[in-house]
């Protein structure tokens, strides 16, 4: 029941006041570094405090209370005048293949086994790392030598490493079950750690009830922190189809298919199709599965006339095991593409998905927004979600997730995954990385 209404807070539910154009990632950035709330638990009882969300963007890392200093002290913090995050990313993916961390697939190595996890600044060409061991230091020194002057590493002072985070992660999942506390996140890959556990409500009373279970599953309390992540489930059946003023015409007849634009299936809102993929040879393209039923019909843009039948909902998935995503096998033809004109060249699996690396969606109500990714972690008792800043309206569900390499011609994109969640009260987004998507549909994306 639980995961039923959850799932309805989906963004198909209602339209929310009149749409403006594409934002940039920058707007992502001014709500990164907004102060958010959060408890932990220092001298014996539950302490709240307050900081950006996304802080690594919003303050210098000098500043921060476990910086230890830069790995490459000829090019210092400061000097970069225009890092090249693609030098960044790769030098990022350099040091998650030393580690040896699959999230989804939840293997770890010991290459580094002080290694508490790491986020990127692509503003700044930094890569933030969290780790205890001086060997693992001098590890991660050499591996990203040959990026010296290029990028730059901030060691960070870490109190846990990952794969003890990972397993208090497993231990709290028994949470979910627990009714009264409302828990709704939980997150060991973030730039605290710490395990990050969000409930829909903090009040003294949760927190006292969130101690006591967490000593029964022993798990250090001081490990934690607890947010408050409001998740309010909203039922779409019975509301009316207003009209609607979309930007960029995402509404109109648009032959061939492409994701990024307005789709619609009977006694459903209107929802956003994600990006054109093959299933077992067929072609069809992806969308959220809440805004879908199996064997109903799909119409583009809507349903108001039967000449806009573009195909039959094949598969819808919604659970927590399996996510919120759908197959629709299409008749019309589909293009490579996300509206207006990105060029789908690839994706990108979630575990080069980096903390705080730029990302994009592009979405029938609030068309082109972008933002930062913030945490990775379970939500809605769905594993391997994907926390954002990236602003979301209702409508936006089965929105493609996208990345563009900054600086550079931005028509080709890597598809990171498919957006279908929100919180109303903050503004974030969650999305399903693009691995999971392929893996429970069993789809192939399609590229031009």
């Amino acid at each position: 029941m639980r995961w039923k209404l959850l799932s309805l807070l989906l963004l198909s539910l209602l339209v929310l006041g009149s749409f403006g154009s594409a934002n940039t990632v920058k707007n992502g950035n001014d709500k990164a570094c907004q102060p958010v709330s959060y408890w932990v638990f220092e001298n014996g009882r539950w302490v709240e405090k307050s900081e950006p969300r996304v802080w690594w963007y919003c303050q210098e890392p000098e500043k921060a209370k476990s910086f230890e200093g830069f790995a490459f002290k000829e090019m210092p913090y400061g000097l970069f005048k225009k890092p090249d995050p693609m030098i960044l990313h790769q030098a990022a993916r350099d040091l998650i293949n030393l580690v040896g961390v699959d999230e989804l697939h939840g293997k770890f190595f010991t290459s580094l086994p002080s290694y508490g996890g790491m986020f990127i600044n692509e503003e700044k060409g930094l890569i933030f790392v969290y780790v205890r061991d001086e060997k693992d230091k001098e590890k991660i020194r050499k591996a990203l030598e040959k990026y010296k002057g290029k990028a730059n590493v901030v060691f960070l002072k870490g109190k846990y490493n990952l794969k003890q985070l990972k397993e208090w992660k497993e231990k709290a999942k028994e949470l979910f079950r627990i009714r009264e506390l409302g828990i709704t996140w939980l997150s060991y890959q973030n730039s605290k750690n710490r395990l990050i556990i969000g409930l829909e409500s903090v009040s003294p009373r949760n927190l006292e009830l969130l101690s006591g279970y967490l000593d029964k599953l022993r798990i250090p309390k001081e490990a934690v922190i607890v947010e408050e992540i409001d998740l309010k489930p909203l039922n779409v059946e019975g509301y009316d189809k207003p009209s609607l003023i979309q930007p960029l015409s995402r509404n109109d007849v648009i032959r061939p298919l492409m994701g990024g634009i307005q789709f619609q299936v009977p006694s459903h809102n209107y929802c956003t199709l994600g990006f054109p993929a093959e299933r077992n040879g067929v072609v069809g393209i992806v969308t959220a599965g809440h805004c879908t039923e199996e064997g109903a019909p799909a119409y583009q843009p809507d349903t108001s006339d039967p000449d806009y039948y573009i195909g039959e909902v094949e598969v819808t998935l919604q659970s927590p095991a399996q996510g919120d995503i759908a197959w629709i096998r299409t008749i019309v033809d589909v293009s490579p593409k996300i509206y207006p004109y990105y060029i789908i060249k690839g994706h990108k699996s979630s575990e080069y998905q980096y903390l705080g690396s730029a990302v994009l969606k592009s979405g029938r109500t609030t068309g082109l927004t972008g933002g930062r990714i913030v945490e990775k972690g379970e939500f809605a008792g769905v594993d391997n979600q994907i926390l954002t800043t990236i602003e979301v309206a209702a409508g936006d569900s089965g929105s493609p997730t996208f990345y563009w390499w900054l600086g550079q011609a931005y028509q080709y994109v890597e598809l990171y995954g498919l957006l279908w969640a929100y919180n109303p009260q903050t503004g974030y987004s969650v999305y399903n990385p693009i691995d999971n998507v392929m893996e429970k549909l069993g789809i192939i994306p399609i590229t031009g």
